[in-house]
């Protein structure tokens, strides 16, 4: 058994040095009844222009004090707070300690509420479910964009990639007027929208589009950050570009045009540079290009990256990029919002690679080094609608389809040696491949749901589809060579060609029943049915025809996967004013056939797995600004198709891999906990989380090398293995003026067994 450890610690300071403050604002608030007002937001304004000057926020004790400095100007005292009337109190000029002593805030119906919510200038709005930050008592510079503005927001960070986490948690959706700007993860809006036409920053609990139409409670952890824009700026014409040239031909420009009117709202952007950018954020526009988080995404330790299939370096080789994209969204009467994207990106790869790898067995060792020289290509055009349509005042029809088409040529030439730890040789290698790849996709989503006459009880259908081809023809000239044995020299000269598609389809109904005003269960049934099919075709180059005839039938075949999933689950949540919790049970019934072609001989595997499936995830709020988050997940994962495959992968000469068809379902536990707290009043706050991920069964690869250390692998069970992580955080920030100290240590660790 083997463990790996690893540890991090950061440390962030930023900001400008200033002197202490020498005065303080201090009270304490209460209502009616002599109850503490906790997280009342306390502020300073000029009376001449209603400027923010600082604010605070109470604490569990209704308490709040308020460093200043000398003010010689008229200024107002306020204190507001949601279900209570504002107090106001005007000061000629701030001198000397201020003790407003104890404040009694007169409480006011839900009407009045609303209207003192729309009305008020308060920093910070701190409601049952919602955080609210008024965009103008934050300063920012004249031309800032909303990402330098989220910066100065207290408790919420911006990462050099955009996330966002709020007070720890992260922010996966991002909105523009309830609505998406290019793509839910928001990139886009927040590295080019400009600041200064952002009214309200909103902080909520992430919900799902059933959960927002039925109006049910969020069942997610993570949060929705939604940005309003002032009504008098939610129109005209605004944008940002930018182009510059530099030493040996290199070039960046990039564009971004908005035109906005209410609802109407139409968005372009375009990019072209030769200097490894998209002259956007990577995230937002690819995030975009492939769905948002509905993607498949690796990674390399050298920095490659590959999105749905396209491939992108993070700093190997030079990229050329060009990139334009347009988005339309509108509401069509009361009842209708459509909203349309279409995103064309081309990246064009020149890399030279050399590399020198050391492998440590445990009796002996071997090095590998290896250069090659790639050429690249990749094109893919993405068009995605979505479609709201309000039928009646109960039901909603959704639909959203997206389509894509990719094109991907490449030209790679290749040499590598392999020694042992005495320098003898044990194989050489030499290739040249050409590929050209063409993919197809299409996929759906439409829901109904109808919210029924009992408050909180709804019930929805969904009907999803994903369809996907791929076509790929590669030429390969290849040589390897072998010294230490009496293993033939593999020679290749061929033809590739592989065709795979996949066809997936689900249907699924949910139906959610309250039991009290804070209690409610839902059932879900679930079906999927799917059906891949893979096949590579190889032909060898033949003396006697001067072409590729001659069928290679050790490196082809033909590979099919069906498969039918069945998942019926419960669950109840339990959702009162300090104590979440949301329980789902189920089980997967997973029947699914794997049929393969090869070498003229074919293979069967039937497979009939029944999976559990529990997910458990409460939260308890410690006043308003601390949290406790805890989470389990129970659940198992069907092996892949290529995991159960039985027959021998020699397309590598120097590895060969084979499935394994009685390899076990991976079986996972992950239990995690969080902890945040964040005082408005003190501008500090930390956070700090742990998790396990405890696999009680799960497949890895065994794999051993022979004399020429060609390597055999194949899929095994393993039982007992284990990963967990941990991390935190803490941030402080000081404003005073225009000066703003900020500071955060950071500090994350892991430890995996393997």
């Amino acid at each position: 058994m083997r463990k790996i450890f690893t540890i991090f610690f950061y440390l962030v300071i930023v900001g400008n040095v200033f002197a202490q403050n020498k005065l303080t604002i201090s009270g304490k608030l209460t209502d009616e009844n002599k109850k503490p007002i906790e997280s009342a937001t306390i502020y300073l304004s000029a009376q001449r222009d209603s400027t923010l000057i600082d604010y605070t926020i109470s604490d569990t004790k209704g308490g709040f004090s308020l460093p200043v400095k000398k003010i010689d100007y008229p200024v107002f005292v306020s204190v507001s707070s949601i279900g209570y009337e504002d107090y106001t109190q005007k000061f000629d000029a701030i001198n000397e300690n201020v003790d407003l002593k104890t404040l009694l805030l007169k409480s006011i119906d839900n009407q009045l509420e609303e209207m003192v919510i729309t009305a008020d200038v308060a920093p910070i709005r701190i409601k049952q479910d919602t955080l609210e930050f008024n965009a103008s008592s934050f300063k920012v510079r004249p031309d800032a964009t909303v990402k330098e503005l989220l910066e100065q927001l207290p408790g919420v960070e911006v990462d050099d990639q955009g996330k966002i986490k709020v007070n720890g948690k992260e922010v996966n959706n991002v909105l523009v007027n309830g609505k998406p700007f290019f793509n839910e993860d928001g990139k886009v809006a927040t590295e080019n929208l400009p600041a200064d036409i952002i009214k309200k920053v909103q902080v909520t609990d992430y919900k799902t589009k059933e959960e927002k139409i039925t109006g049910s409670a969020s069942t997610s952890d993570s949060k929705t950050l939604n940005l309003t824009i002032d009504d008098d700026k939610n129109k005209g014409l605004f944008g940002k570009a930018i182009a510059g040239y530099g030493s040996d031909d290199r070039y960046e420009s990039s564009l971004l045009f908005n035109y906005f009117n209410k609802d109407l709202k139409v968005s372009l952007l375009a990019s072209s540079n030769n200097i490894n950018s998209t002259g956007f954020s990577t995230n937002e526009i690819f995030d975009n290009m492939s769905g948002g988080r509905n993607t498949y995404f690796s990674s390399s330790s050298d920095g490659t990256m590959s999105v749905n299939g396209m491939n992108f370096g993070g700093g190997q080789g030079i990229f050329k990029t060009n990139l334009i994209g347009l988005n339309y969204s509108d509401s069509w009467g009361k009842k209708i919002k459509s909203q349309t994207s279409y995103l064309y990106n081309e990246v064009t790869n020149e890399n030279k690679n050399i590399s020198r790898i050391e492998n440590l067995l445990p009796d002996n060792k071997f090095v590998t080094t290896s250069q090659s020289e790639t050429k690249s290509k990749v094109g893919n055009h993405t068009f995605s609608h979505d479609f709201e349509l309000q039928i009646d005042s109960l039901s909603t029809l959704i639909i959203n389809p997206k389509l894509s088409r990719g094109i991907t040529t490449s030209r790679n030439i290749a040499q590598s040696e392999t020694v042992n730890e005495l320098g003898e040789m044990l194989n050489k290698s030499d290739s040249k491949d050409i590929l050209d790849v063409d993919t197809y996709s299409f996929e759906n989503e439409i829901m109904y749901s109808r919210r029924l006459k009992r408050k909180g009880r709804s019930i929805s259908f969904t009907l999803n589809n994903n369809n996907s081809k791929n076509e790929t023809n590669q030429l390969k000239d290849a040589s390897t060579f072998f010294y230490q044995t009496n293993l033939p020299n593999d020679i290749r000269n061929q033809t590739i060609k592989t065709n795979s598609h996949k066809d997936e389809y689900e249907i699924s109904m949910r139906y959610r029943e309250p039991i009290t005003a804070k209690q409610s269960f839902n059932i879900a049934l679930t079906s999927k049915w799917n059906n891949e099919y893979r096949d590579r075709q190889t032909k060898d180059f033949s003396q006697i025809t001067n072409d590729y005839t001659e069928f290679n039938s050790l490196l082809s075949f033909a590979n099919s996967l069906s498969a039918q999933h069945t998942t019926p689950t419960f669950g109840y949540m339990y959702r009162g004013e300090k104590f979440y919790i949301n329980t789902n049970v189920g089980t997967e019934f997973v029947n699914y056939d794997i049929n393969s072609s090869y070498n003229f001989q074919n293979y069967l595997n039937n497979r009939f797995d029944i999976l559990p499936k529990i997910y458990i995830n409460s939260s308890i709020t410690v006043g308003k600004s601390s949290n406790i988050y805890v989470s389990y997940n129970y659940g198992g994962r069907t092996p892949q198709m290529d995991q159960l495959l039985e027959y021998e992968d020699l397309s590598n000469p120097l590895f060969t891999t084979k499935g394994n068809k009685d390899l076990l379902p991976e079986i996972t536990h992950n239990p995690s906990l969080y902890f945040s707290n964040y005082d408005y009043q003190s501008r500090s706050g930390y956070y700090f989380y742990s998790g396990l991920y405890y696999y009680e069964r799960t497949a890895a690869n065994a794999t051993v090398y022979d004399e020429n250390y060609k390597g055999t692998s194949t899929y095994i069970n393993v039982k007992d293995t284990y990963y967990y992580y941990f991390g935190g955080n803490f941030s402080k920030s000081y404003n005073i003026g225009k000066n703003k100290l900020s500071y955060s240590l950071s500090m994350a660790g892991k430890c995996q067994q393997i």
